[in-house]
């Protein structure tokens, strides 16, 4: 028996709530949590005090459930048959036949049920009208266990991996998916802005948080606290009049940046080209040669997946003005799209022996490229240090290109950034910045990259 807390869904002080050892399948009425306890054949409600009722329905091999609201009534899935029950009693009112044994899940979307097969890993559509299937696709999920349907998606739990994965119910293709911590997911349940699952294995139900626009979804977050230390050279005879910069990590929607404190108390918190900084004017009291600077900063860090929608391959605009340090606007192909940038993008990928080989492509296509230097992370510990970029995509935005490889089956419209991967600075333009230090001799100078020594630890 365990606990799980509802107080996302429930307008009522937050309680806790018990589930039976063999939950499958999760569903919402509007009132109440049903899920399929596998074990003793039974739907079982959990009502807004957790009070429990269990109906017996009798039958093996029971599996999804989801809640239609266009009928007010609860659909769960048999070997060979749905099942249409009344939320109020309990009792079953109605029984479709479906020519398919193995069903993890059921989804009701406008006239069509959407049923996952468990024998290929199939979403197959079944027309309510005709009663026969009109359709499909497969998932590419090597063990799918439950599908949802809301905010214009279905959505598919896989245990294998415990990820939760978007597809466009139109093509079938995946357009992202929420990284979970949990285990042997089953259910899975998506309402309102709130997704929920089921982990078997550790027996409870779960509120997974995420972030959905229209570019990306965010889960997974990871937190890293990191004390810097910075050593670099100046040479110079006079420091009456110059100035150092530190660069902070980029704080954006792949990762956000808290708490950048350093030790030297001279260094103000200032902008460089738009990014945000620690300056100190330096004086005639400073000294040249070398030097030692500290700082801390907290990253929460997200999983990120980036899909390029429909809306945006054919999108007639023009780069803005704010990246022209990105990229040669001599080589911008102006009758190209979002969609022939992303072939450009892959192919190149596919055809690339290295970063440099590959981000040196970019740039003779005409496409914006911001170097950046990263730590990737591995439970918690950092492995490597390496250099990646983000390119931007005409009409998009940005997108993380953290590895090159990839495979010519992949899907060209999908790109992520991975929770683990925490970018310590980026180039203020195409050409990679070989540290977060910058010097200016005087107010009429341009600002100097300057080499450093970077060591840190995690706190």
């Amino acid at each position: 028996m365990i606990l799980f807390s509802a107080s996302y869904l429930f307008s009522q002080e937050a309680k806790d709530y018990k589930l039976t050892d063999k939950a499958y399948g999760l569903a919402w009425d509007g009132v109440n949590f049903w899920f399929i306890d596998t074990n003793r054949r039974a739907l079982i409600k959990i009502n807004e005090i957790g009070e429990q009722e269990i109906y017996n329905l009798g039958l093996a091999n029971l599996r999804g459930i989801s809640f239609d609201t266009r009928e007010a009534k609860l659909l769960v899935v048999a070997p060979k048959q749905i099942l249409k029950i009344d939320p109020n009693t309990g009792g079953i009112t109605d029984k479709i036949n479906i020519p398919i044994q193995n069903v993890a899940g059921v989804a009701s979307v406008g006239n069509f049920y959407y049923l996952l097969d468990l024998d290929n890993a199939k979403v197959q559509i079944f027309d309510q009208a005709s009663s026969i299937l009109v359709g499909g696709f497969f998932t590419d999920r090597s063990r799918p266990r439950d599908i949802c349907f809301g905010r214009d998606s279905l959505w598919i739990s896989d245990s294998a991996d415990n990820t939760v994965y978007r597809y466009d119910a139109k093509s079938g293709k995946i357009t992202g998916s929420i990284k979970t911590s949990l285990k042997a997911i089953r259910g899975v349940l998506l309402s309102g802005s709130k997704l929920w699952v089921v982990d078997r294995e550790a027996h409870e139900i779960k509120n997974i948080p995420f972030i959905e626009t229209e570019r990306f979804i965010a889960s997974g977050e990871e937190e890293y606290t990191l004390e810097v230390t910075l050593k670099f050279r100046i040479d110079t005879v006079s420091l009456s009049k110059a100035q150092i910069a530190v660069l902070h990590p980029p704080s954006n929607e792949q990762q956000r940046i808290r708490s950048v404190k350093f030790t030297d108390a001279s260094f103000q918190p200032a902008f460089i080209q738009r990014n945000r900084a620690h300056l100190k004017k330096l004086s005639i009291e400073d000294s040249p040669g070398e030097q030692v600077l500290k700082y801390k900063f907290t990253s929460r860090n997200q999983f990120i997946k980036y899909y390029v929608g429909d809306d945006y391959l054919n999108k007639e605009t023009s780069y803005p003005a704010d990246i022209t340090s990105y990229y040669d606007k001599q080589k911008e192909n102006g009758k190209l799209f979002a969609r022939d940038y992303l072939e450009i993008i892959h192919s190149n990928r596919l055809l690339s022996t290295s970063l440099q080989d590959f981000k040196s492509k970019m740039m003779e296509a005409g496409v914006p490229v911001m170097p950046y230097r990263m730590i990737r992370f591995e439970k918690g510990k950092a492995k490597s240090i390496q250099d990646s970029i983000s390119l931007f995509l005409l009409g998009y935005g940005w997108i993380p290109v953290a590895d090159i490889g990839t495979s010519s089956t992949a899907d060209k419209r999908y790109f992520e950034k991975k929770e683990s991967d925490l970018i310590l600075y980026q180039s203020l333009n195409s050409t990679p910045s070989v540290s977060p230090v910058y010097f200016k001799k005087d107010a009429n100078s341009e600002w100097e990259n300057l080499p450093a020594e970077i060591t840190y630890k995690i706190k």
